[in-house]
């Protein structure tokens, strides 16, 4: 619990000290008037997203001291201390790293335009400066995961409000969300933590445009959730070194002949293209590489701790109802039955609040009007809820503000638990959860275990209902959920175990009371094997053994409103890899990657979007 109450405060005073230390005990709201001062501006030099301070060094023992004692330190010096304003400053930019598998020329401009930092505005971030390969596709520093979890901006002072969602096995995500039938109706599908897109092509449309992250000036209505895009970006495409490449795939004169909003439609799909790609979803692991893989393989066996593991995550933990697509007949029919570790729904699983999440101090109107948050600490993500987008089916998540159809508060989407683990050096800290708040794959087993047990002074546990509180004497094991407005979209809020669901009646199966999570009764052992089990999932032990994806599918949903004949609407068509472009003998070279590799001929998209 140390964590809890000693990083809160260092946190907070970095983004806004007078905010944050108006000589109160709690960390409430503040009179609107005090909610818009600037952010403090330091001159400290950005951090390098894998190594940091020292590549040897381990973040977590090193800012568990400097958070806790930071703290106690007086306000003004503590302000002062550089350490701790350099730790939350913008980030640099990875370079692009060597090809683990052979690129198709299309997932090959799709990798140049990810690694490629000048598309933002001013320059200098990418899409991988939050998504680098090292930790999973997923946040890039591990000072920041430590004390925040949501990442810098470009802009000083900005901090989106979630944590970066891993990119692997995302594009295997059904076009949503949607109503299943599974488990009793569930949302599931989509994009982003939220599901406010359908799909990785018009995903990849949106950081660009995100003011707390590559901040471009997007064209259309704000906020663009679904349809704006950035002339600036698109003007810069022809001046970029794979600009050949890329006329190379869309066709001679490609930028003369298309709207810029043509040209950004291609950025998002080529980008689409290598989330695809063998690279991002190679289905590498120790568990891919056992008896338990697609198809069933002997280069890897498990251990007795990592076994039991696997027998509680498909059994008494109930993790697989919600982290297994076995259930997803399109999925599993996609992965050729490889499982992919998310059953890519939505669920308010009780996470609380993560008190050092910056977005609550990025308050400031005056220099950051359609990023501000001027709810400040009184912020609430309603997650799904919050969703502005209509769902393919046209069902709608919100009406004229985030929370006010309460059934869909506090729904996040299940992101896949490959990689889960992955990280650059052992002492790196990962960030988990829609907001980062937990810390270690440990705290998040634990939370999933006792979410809903209280203890008293004499170290025994009850379980009982957050709705109506612990009894008298009792203090939870963790804080209360972020959202719970509507408590019956709350799993398991009865706090029954799965045991007493099982002995319930078929139709008595609500959300409420599933027992998937907070009293799992889990024994220490048992957590830490189902941890073991969770570290098998890392990509990297074995060459990949992918699956080619249905590329018709994926890229079909690009948004904007093309003229008839134009190449970008044939992208968008069913029947895509039918359209032909210009003949040439090779793909060139990109001549920004690490490491080129042979391309195939270009004689059709298949040719173009297909590994060799």
């Amino acid at each position: 619990m140390i964590r809890w109450t000693y990083s809160i405060l260092p946190l907070a005073l970095l983004m806004n000290p007078e905010k944050w230390l108006d000589a109160r005990p709690h960390l409430g709201p503040l009179p609107q008037e005090r909610m818009c001062h600037p952010p403090l501006a330091s001159k400290a030099g950005r951090i390098d997203p894998v190594r940091g301070f020292n590549a040897r060094t381990s973040f977590r023992g090193i800012l568990s001291i400097i958070a806790v004692a930071l703290s106690l330190v007086p306000v003004g010096v503590w302000a002062q201390t550089a350490a701790a304003t350099f730790v939350l400053q913008p980030l640099t930019p990875p370079v692009q790293p060597p090809h683990l598998v052979p690129l198709s020329p299309g997932e090959q401009l799709g990798k140049d335009i990810f690694y490629d930092s000048t598309l933002s505005d001013p320059e200098n971030y990418s899409c991988a400066t939050c998504h680098i390969p090292e930790s999973g596709f997923t946040g890039p520093s591990s000072a920041v995961n430590h004390l925040a979890g949501p990442v810098p901006g470009l802009i000083p002072g900005r901090f989106g409000r979630r944590n970066p969602q891993p990119i692997p096995y995302s594009s295997f995500s059904p076009r949503g969300p949607y109503l299943s039938s599974a488990e009793g109706g569930t949302y599931v599908g989509g994009l982003f933590w939220d599901g406010r897109t359908p799909d990785t092509a018009t995903q990849a449309r949106m950081p660009f445009i995100d003011q707390n992250e590559m901040a471009n000036v997007p064209v259309g209505p704000y906020p663009p959730h679904a349809g704006g895009y950035s002339p600036l970006l698109a003007k810069k495409l022809a001046k970029r070194p794979y600009a050949e490449l890329f006329e190379q795939l869309f066709g001679r004169g490609v930028f003369q002949k298309s709207s810029d909003e043509q040209i950004y439609d291609l950025v998002a799909a080529a980008i689409s293209v290598y989330e695809a790609s063998a690279e991002i979803n190679p289905f590498s692991s120790k568990y891919d590489a056992s008896t338990n893989g697609v198809p069933p393989m002997h280069l890897y066996t498990f251990s007795p701790a990592e076994e039991n593991g696997r027998k509680l995550f498909f059994g008494k933990a109930q993790c697989f109802e919600c982290h297994s697509s076995t259930k997803l007949d399109t999925v599993q029919q996609a992965t050729h039955g490889k499982d992919t570790f998310t059953m890519y729904c939505y669920a308010n699983l009780g996470t609380p609040k993560n008190p050092g999440n910056p977005f609550y101090a990025n308050t400031n109107r005056d220099s950051n009007p359609h990023g501000c948050n001027p709810l400040g600490a009184d912020y609430i993500d309603y997650g799904l809820g919050a969703n502005p987008n209509p769902a393919p089916d046209g069902t709608t998540f919100m009406d004229s503000q985030p929370g006010d159809f309460p059934q869909f508060d506090g729904l996040f989407k299940a992101p896949s638990l490959r990689n889960t683990d992955q990280r650059p050096y052992p002492g790196f800290v990962r960030s988990y959860m829609h907001n980062g708040v937990f810390k270690s794959l440990e705290e998040v087993v634990h939370f999933y275990n006792k979410r809903s047990i209280a203890t008293n002074s004499a170290g025994q546990d009850v379980a009982f209902n957050w709705k109506k509180g612990p009894p008298a004497g009792y203090t939870p094991i963790f804080p209360p959920p972020e959202s719970m407005e509507f408590p019956a979209n709350v799993q398991n809020i009865a706090a029954l175990t799965p045991a007493q669901f099982a002995l319930l009646a078929p139709d008595a199966g609500a959300i409420a009371n599933n027992g998937q999570v907070g009293n799992l009764q889990l024994t220490p052992q048992e957590e830490a094997d189902l941890v073991s089990f969770l570290k098998t999932l890392t990509d990297g032990y074995m060459r990949p053994n992918a699956v080619s994806q249905d590329l018709a599918f994926i890229l079909k949903d690009l948004p904007s409103p093309l003229a008839s004949g134009s190449l970008a609407e044939q992208l968008k068509a069913e029947k895509f890899f039918q359209y032909v472009v210009q003949p040439s003998a090779n793909a060139p070279a990109s001549p920004v990657a690490s490491t080129n590799v042979l391309m195939a001929p270009v004689l059709n998209l298949t040719n173009v979007f297909r590994s060799p």
